[in-house]
């Protein structure tokens, strides 16, 4: 069954704000970040049943999923989203030590 993938303003917000921070770094370290990032984006477009839940789905009482991806580097990186029959959300993108989500991080039901 194909799925519409649709990244919520939140998870851009975190795009942009990882993305932002890192190319102040590294341009280049930025750019394989985000190549890094939209392969794992495909890889849940793909087959989004296939990924972990995530750790926050039993305290928030969601069906929250979560896709790992890590940097050249070994940093770990989690693209936390849910799935519906039609549609994929992407609901939120963290980096490394950034706090669990809670719910005032999601949007509604």
């Amino acid at each position: 069954m194909r799925r519409t993938l649709r990244i919520l303003e939140r998870a851009r917000s975190d795009v942009e704000d990882i993305f932002n921070w890192l190319v102040q770094r590294s341009v280049q370290g930025a750019i394989s970040w985000y190549l890094a990032f939209r392969g794992a984006i495909a890889k849940v477009a793909s087959a989004p049943e296939s990924f972990a839940e995530a750790p926050e789905s039993h305290p928030l009482a969601r069906q929250l999923r979560q896709a790992i991806f890590k940097t050249r580097r070994g940093r770990v990186y989690r693209i936390v989203f849910e799935v519906s029959d039609t549609e994929i959300f992407i609901l939120r993108v963290r980096g490394p030590g950034q706090r669990p989500i809670r719910q005032q991080d999601l949007p509604g039901q």
